[in-house]
C-alpha cells in the first residue's frame, strides 16, 4: 500500500524503538487546571474538555504538554479515581472544537520491504493514539491506545505479516472503564531502531513505521 504524494501528512514525533517517550518539560506558566480523576475518565477526553482543539497537529501540542506535567502517566490506563491531575490549557473553547466521541477502527494494513516496515490504520476520525512499549515478554510489543475507539465490527483481530522487524499485528479493545482500542505489534527487538508516527488529517489514517537498527 503506498500513500499518495498530493496527501499531507503531520509527521507527529520520532522517538528510539523500545523506549517509553518521556515527557517534555513545560516552559514556566504553562496554563493549567488540577483535575480530580473519576472512573471512566481518559487522557484524550481530559485534553479535549479542557482545549478546543481543531486538528490533530493541535492534539499533539496538547498531549505533549500533559507528558510535561504528568511524566508517569504515559497511557490512559495509568489514571488512578480518587488522584488528581494537571490538564494543560492550550487553546481556548471557540467554535468548530472536536468533541470526544466514540470513532472506529475501519481498516490495517502492513507494507514491508526494505529498511522499513508500515503498518497503516484507517479511522473514521481523527484520533492519535498513545504508543509505548512492552518489554517484560518476548517478543517485544509496541502498543499503540487509541482512547475512545473500538475496532469495526469484522475488523481481523490477527494478522500475520511477513516483515522481518514487525512478526504479527493484533487488535484488541476494552468498553470499560472506557472505551479503547489496542493495536499490537509484536516486534523483532534485535532489528528494529527508531520509530516514525504520521497522522494524515484528510483520511484520518495514523501510520507506524519501524525502521531497520542502523548498526555501525
Amino acid at each position: 500500500m503506498k500513500i499518495s504524494s498530493s496527501r499531507t501528512a503531520f509527521l507527529v514525533f520520532l522517538i528510539l524503538a523500545f523506549l517509553v517517550p518521556a515527557g517534555c518539560p513545560l516552559a514556566a506558566g504553562q496554563p493549567s487546571v488540577r483535575h480530580k480523576v473519576v472512573q471512566g475518565d481518559c487522557i484524550r477526553s481530559l485534553l479535549l474538555g479542557a482545549n478546543c482543539v481543531t486538528s490533530m497537529s493541535q492534539y499533539f501540542s496538547v498531549r505533549e504538554a500533559f507528558a510535561g506535567l504528568n511524566p508517569e502517566l504515559f497511557h490512559s490506563a495509568l489514571l488512578v479515581p480518587g488522584t488528581t491531575v494537571s490538564v494543560p490549557v492550550l487553546f481556548k473553547r471557540a467554535a468548530g472544537c472536536l468533541a470526544f466521541r466514540e470513532q472506529r477502527i475501519v481498516r490495517i494494513e502492513f507494507e514491508g520491504g526494505g529498511a522499513a516496515e508500515k503498518v497503516f490504520v484507517y479511522l473514521d476520525g481523527p484520533v492519535l493514539p498513545d504508543v509505548f512499549t512492552l518489554k517484560q515478554t518476548q517478543p517485544v510489543r509496541v502498543v499503540c491506545d487509541f482512547d475512545g475507539v473500538l475496532p469495526e465490527a469484522g475488523l481481523q483481530r490477527e494478522i500475520d505479516t511477513p516483515g522481518r522487524m514487525i512478526r504479527k499485528l493484533r487488535v484488541g479493545h476494552e468498553d470499560k472503564p472506557f472505551k479503547r482500542a489496542r493495536v499490537v505489534l509484536e516486534v523483532d527487538d534485535t532489528l528494529a531502531g527508531r520509530i516514525a508516527q504520521e497522522f494524515f488529517e484528510q483520511e484520518s489514517l495514523f501510520v507506524l513505521t519501524v525502521h531497520e537498527l542502523e548498526r555501525n
